[in-house]
């Protein structure tokens, strides 16, 4: 079985998580097609074929896209970026009825709770799970706020505008921001914050893995795998209710009384997903094999801790200049790409 697999934000950590992952697939034969809107993107040149396009926001980007599904015969279509979730899901059926092509995102509901900080809260309020409370900043009782409260955008991603404040003096500086910011209760401590993968294809859900996170720079930077079983239900149970399709990630952390919180929910293959693939569950693996009727085998390896460093790629110049000039290339793959691998 052969299955070339469209690949979009190949410059950004989600795009070349998922190539990471596609690669460590052995059973199955995967032409990998990367595309982004920079020639200087590294994961481009991990590809086996590799397209410059246009901006998700302009009008010529689902062209740029049908004319590499046509002639690469895409079979399914991840989108690598947080910029472009919107755009799939609305065009998701669209892409199938003209292109035959799987668009591996949920419904746009689900990516309308996942992208707003209060819509999270209210979705896991309204439907009896632990939350974080959480109001609009312009809307909050200044007499009723208990501190310390978290101010963050109501869209906002990788920690972009996310503060602490521990005073009224301090969260009265965010008030006249134009991001209509929301504030939301102070969670537990650093020390107990997970990011939990978990994906669903068809009717069929996977297993929840939880790593214990720390941050640098927004990013998950170490991980640990841990089983607990609090918080794989209480995973589980937000999933199936939300109905995911596709690979989604939950980030949460847990309250003075050791119960999880989720704080926010990003309804994709997330920046921790070739964490999961080195673990013993790759959920880009899971969802294709799912989907084909095929066998997974998940052993996860919880005696190991994930530490992220950076790594350098050499391309050649003339590589480069010929994507840039011609808007799509055959790269060679050798050892520079071990990483990939």
């Amino acid at each position: 079985m052969k299955k070339n697999i469209l690949v979009t934000g190949a410059g950004g950590g989600i795009g070349q998580g998922v190539i990471k992952s596609l690669r460590m697939i052995n059973d199955i034969e995967i032409r990998i097609i990367a595309t982004d809107i920079s020639e200087l993107a590294t994961g481009l040149y991990a590809a086996d074929m590799m397209y410059l396009v246009s901006s998700y926001k302009s009008e010529n980007y689902l062209s740029d896209l049908g004319r590499i599904f046509k002639k690469e015969s895409i079979d399914y279509y991840i989108p690598g970026t947080d910029v472009e979730l919107r755009f799939c899901a609305e065009n998701k059926q669209l892409i199938f009825d003209e292109f035959n092509v799987h668009t591996i995102i949920s419904s746009l509901e689900v990516i309308n709770i996942a992208d707003n900080k209060y819509e999270t809260a209210l979705f896991l309020k309204n439907n009896g799970f632990n939350y974080p409370e959480t109001i609009y900043l312009k809307d909050a009782d200044q007499t009723d706020i208990k501190y310390p409260v978290i101010v963050k955008p109501s869209v906002g991603a990788r920690s972009i505008g996310v503060y602490k404040a521990n005073s009224f003096i301090e969260l009265n500086k965010y008030l006249d921001t134009t991001d209509n910011p929301v504030i939301q209760e102070f969670i537990g401590t650093d020390d107990q914050e997970y990011t939990c993968t978990v994906v669903k294809v068809n009717n069929e859900i996977s297993p929840v893995l939880a790593l214990k996170r720390t941050l640098r720079s927004g990013d998950t930077f170490t991980a640990e795998p841990l089983k607990h079983k609090l918080i794989e239900q209480y995973v589980l149970d937000v999933a199936s209710k939300l109905e995911i399709d596709g690979g989604c990630n939950f980030q949460l952390r847990l309250d003075e009384d050791g119960q999880p919180k989720i704080f926010e929910i990003n309804s994709r293959f997330s920046g921790t997903t070739p964490f999961c693939s080195y673990l013993g569950f790759n959920p880009v693996e899971f969802y294709l094999k799912k989907h084909n009727g095929l066998k997974v085998n998940i052993e996860i390896n919880f005696n190991t801790t994930i530490l992220r460093c950076w790594s350098e790629v050499l391309v050649q110049k003339d590589l480069v200049h010929s994507l840039s000039d011609n808007r799509s290339a055959l790269p060679c793959l050798d050892k520079q790409f071990t990483f990939f691998k």
